[in-house]
């Protein structure tokens, strides 16, 4: 067979690229009976691939081109005839949110199968020979075939309702870029109202992140939405493979404390849509690209690797029947992504806020989150809490002149806001220098730049670092501010790569 060079283009649009990779891994199913051997959703591993090995978008030929399309056809006619209480009827949810008004979802289609699939088959089928090329909207190679936005997903929305001028049909699209578009289902993490996709600057990532949801939707059109186990959501899948990235260094020996090749510019961002008939909307969020290296030191502590896994375990949620309504692995994978402009550190606000509350938390787990918290700050804003040792020492010392802990809860108070700590410091050092009980490492003083940041409103991720570090000092100084010793069910498992993640569905 030979291969066609550029028959597939992977392109920047985010959905095309979904589609075209997951053009690429259907090409290495062997229909239905490779789907179903796929057995087990929550180890997060795709498929075992029957036979063909891993092929990239421009590898696909022509030939394999055209049986992905008959595959799509095929699985379009069956759902746009099933019935509701059939499982693939959930298919043909999934269909509707993406593409309302084509053939398959408009309200009026004829339920025939042979009529649907041949309709299919037609609309992903050849250019016409005599038709007029154009440049094709997403990949710039020359067609003949125009789409509109009830074949294209996402393109429209309430706020721009006719985005083609006056007479135009449609976009140029080619035969290459529209089947992609149609198996953007396969290679997007979906819900019953909604997809995601991700784009990421490792291709092997997204190539992890479709191949996972490939074998997910196989799941989705044989048993319908109820198969899969609740909990998950793709922030957990794309966190998986990230981490499983961020490790391959280790496995070929390099050291972990060091910087990994697989750390450079390694961020993610899910681009999670809906595209109905009522209100399409788009939400973006995005890791920072720190997050591989993050991810790499993490598993290389076991403090920082037992904190991730005790905030999955607190993070979960049920209901009150016991089932899972948010499971931990999606909950903590979320602190880790960022809504589109903002600059939150949802992690550290996080484990900030939890360790605001010690009087709920074995010492144990202060040392860990604690851990954890210094780490997000060392990588993702080059700030090294040690540092803050000297005015740490400042507040560990005036605390611990108290047995109580009024002095604890005011110096917690203050952290809120920088004037309140400043005045706190001021404070405590001037009474620590008329009990004569100033601590070494401030009697020859402290370097103001690096006090001055902390009384700055704005600094409040130098505070929480700041914190971290008293909180620590104060339980080696035998200064109560946990809930007391650790005990044996306090133990957290540590990670296990296959048990990271279940699934989810909308």
């Amino acid at each position: 067979m030979v291969t066609v060079s550029g028959v597939l283009a992977l392109t920047g649009h985010p959905i095309q690229r979904c589609g075209a990779q997951a053009v690429s891994v259907l090409v290495g199913w062997d229909g239905r009976a490779a789907w179903s051997s796929w057995s087990d959703p929550a180890s997060g591993k795709p498929a075992a691939r029957s036979g063909a090995a891993a092929l990239e978008p421009s590898e696909v030929t022509v030939e394999q081109l055209s049986r992905v399309s008959e595959r799509i056809a095929d699985d379009v006619a069956r759902a746009a005839v099933a019935q509701p209480g059939d499982a693939e009827y959930d298919w043909w949810k999934v269909l509707f949110a993406l593409y309302p008004n084509s053939p398959p979802t408009h309200a009026k289609r004829e339920r025939d199968y042979r009529a649907m699939r041949a309709e299919m088959i037609r609309l992903l089928g050849p250019d016409l020979a005599d038709g007029e090329l154009r440049p094709c909207v997403l990949c710039g190679v020359p067609s003949s075939v125009l789409w509109a936005k009830s074949l294209l997903p996402m393109f429209d929305t309430v706020r721009a309702v006719n985005t083609l001028p006056p007479g135009v049909e449609g976009w140029p699209v080619c035969r290459a870029c529209r089947i992609a578009m149609w198996a953007l289902p396969y290679g997007a993490w979906l819900t019953a109202g909604s997809a995601t996709v991700l784009t990421c600057d490792s291709p092997e990532i997204e190539r992890a992140f479709v191949r996972a949801n490939v074998a997910r939707a196989a799941r989705i059109q044989h048993a319908g939405f109820t198969s899969l186990p609740a909990g998950v959501g793709p922030e957990a899948v794309v966190v998986a493979a990230l981490r499983e990235h961020a490790g391959a260094g280790a496995r070929l020996g390099e050291d972990p404390s060091r910087e990994s090749r697989n750390d450079l510019a390694t961020a993610a961002t899910l681009w999670i849509f809906k595209n109905d008939n009522q209100e399409p909307w788009l939400r973006v969020s995005s890791t920072r690209v720190g997050v591989s290296r993050l991810l790499r030191l993490m598993e290389a502590d076991p403090d920082t690797r037992a904190g991730w896994r005790r905030l999955r375990r607190v993070m979960e949620r049920r209901d009150s029947s016991g089932s899972v309504t948010l499971d931990g692995a999606t909950a903590v994978a979320r602190l880790l992504f960022e809504p589109d402009g903002e600059n939150a550190d949802r992690l550290l606000n996080e484990l900030h806020g939890r360790l605001l509350d010690p009087e709920n938390l074995s010492h144990r787990a202060i040392r860990q989150w604690c851990a954890l918290s210094r780490l997000y700050l060392e990588v993702m804003h080059d700030m090294d809490a040690a540092k803050l040792a000297p005015i740490a020492d400042i507040f560990v010392g005036w605390i611990s002149q108290e047995s109580t802990r009024g002095r604890f809860n005011e110096f917690r108070r203050a952290l809120s806001s920088g004037w309140e700590l400043h005045r706190l410091f001021v404070s405590a050092s001037a009474r620590l220098y008329l009990d004569s009980k100033l601590p070494e490492s401030v009697r020859d003083g402290i370097d103001v730049n690096l006090v001055s940041p902390l009384f700055e409103q704005r600094d409040w991720r130098g505070r929480a670092g700041l914190y971290t570090v008293v909180l620590s000092e104060l339980i080696k100084a035998k200064v109560e501010v946990g809930k007391g010793e650790d005990e044996p069910e306090d133990e957290v498992e540590v990670f296990n790569p296959e048990q990271d993640y279940q699934e989810e569905y909308g």
